[in-house]
């Protein structure tokens, strides 16, 4: 900034330099203003009075070298302090204010050595508005080192938080390691836990937006993580907190299908039921938001954990029928489904079908003959049932697609 024309002289430089000459009791007195004003620096002690005084020092020295008309208008003074205070932990608002403060104090100091001279309360006023624009460049410099650190801290969170829960579902964790990892996810480290994993079919895409924050407004620990193809997470559960209302919560922000794992008590198990999670994701509805859970789904979990066994199946068991055109192929398929959802009560299947129990009997028969396996026979009826259940997991993959 080119400070050429507003650079103060005459009286102002006199008293900063008189002001520099005493720079110890401004000093004390900036601290003593600042730890009685802001409790952050005076009763909670997140600042040293020591350190305090030592940033003090070097800001003050700063502008009042300014006002002197000793040096350029340096902001590496301001910055160092906003690193520093982000580093402790000090609110912004809280440095800020104690900033202001200092500020306040030199403004009263040179005031106060003005006096009655009007010359010198003239030149006072003249300079105002670039005493306070000095400040505020102060300012925006100490929020910029102070937003620095605080962005730094974030990624380097970020990272730590990453490679614990990285370790964890790769089962790369034993001992130490193990608490480590907890604690860098804010998971306890014993308990009962589930994991999940969900997925759009978009890459890097949460099919489960805001989850995390949603979790812990219930004051639930959970930590996530979004791959190439899906979302993962381990959520820890609670008496209150059970798994029935974890599927009910996903099942209100899924915008994709979700596989919840087994229970299981131990950190160290978590990479085993990350693959329970994916299996139970894949197995449920393509193109649905379906919350599945493994336990509940193990045959089709079987499916989805052999897609090249599945598409063998679909297409040995139903490979006559899926060679049909589409309308005919369609509607045997909707009637074989059909059957099983009613458990083979042909009266059952018309209603659902709207169409006469002539019509069900005809559709089952030609299943018969194309398939050479009968609805009606426990074996046959499983295989088929399989093999319906095979074509539904594999979706865009299925033989006749």
């Amino acid at each position: 900034m080119n400070t050429s024309n507003t650079l103060p002289g005459g009286f102002v430089a006199r008293a900063s330099t008189t002001l520099l000459e005493r720079i110890d009791d401004v000093v004390d007195r900036v601290a003593a203003e600042i730890e009685r004003a802001e409790p952050v620096y005076g009763n909670l002690r997140a600042v040293t009075p020591e350190d305090l005084r030592r940033a003090n020092r070097a800001n003050l020295e700063a502008i009042l070298g300014h006002l002197a008309g000793r040096r350029e208008i340096g902001i590496a003074a301001p910055r160092s302090t906003g690193h520093r205070r982000a580093e402790t932990g000090v609110p912004l608002p809280a440095v800020l204010r104690a900033y202001r403060i200092g500020s306040g104090v030199v403004w009263d100091e040179l005031l106060a050595m003005a006096g009655d001279d009007p010359e010198a309360s003239r030149e006072l006023l003249g300079i105002a508005s670039h005493v306070w624009k000095l400040v505020d460049d102060y300012s925006q410099a100490l929020t910029d080192g102070y937003q620095e650190t605080v962005a730094e801290q974030l990624r380097r969170d970020a990272r730590a938080h990453d490679a614990a829960l990285e370790a964890l579902l790769t089962g790369q964790v034993d001992g130490a390691r193990l608490w480590e990892c907890a604690r860098a996810l804010g998971l306890p480290a014993q308990g009962s836990y589930v994991v999940v994993a969900a997925t759009t079919g978009t890459a890097a895409a949460e099919a489960l937006p805001g989850v995390d924050r949603g979790l812990s407004m219930l004051g639930v620990a959970s930590a996530w993580r979004v791959r190439a193809h899906s979302h993962i997470g381990i959520i820890s559960l609670t008496a209150r907190f059970t798994e029935p209302r974890l599927r009910a919560l996903l099942a209100e922000r899924s915008i994709g299908r979700a596989g919840i794992s087994s229970v299981f008590t131990a950190l160290t198990e978590a990479s085993a039921a990350l693959r329970q999670a994916e299996l139970a994701c894949a197995a449920a509805q393509p193109g649905s938001h379906q919350v599945l859970r493994y336990d509940d789904a193990l045959i089709p979990v079987l499916l989805a954990g052999s897609p090249e066994a599945a598409s063998a199946l679909a297409r040995t068991v139903l490979g006559p029928i899926l060679a049909l055109p589409e309308h005919d192929r369609e509607v045997l398929l909707e009637t074989m489904r059909t059957w099983f959802d009613q458990d083979g009560e042909v009266s059952a299947v018309a209603a659902a079908l709207f169409c006469h129990r002539n019509t069900v009997r005809f559709r089952i028969n030609r299943v018969a003959e194309l398939t050479g396996r009968r609805l009606t026979e426990p074996r046959a009826a499983t295989e088929i049932q399989l093999a319906l259940e095979a074509r539904r997991i594999l979706g865009d993959a299925a033989p006749d697609k």
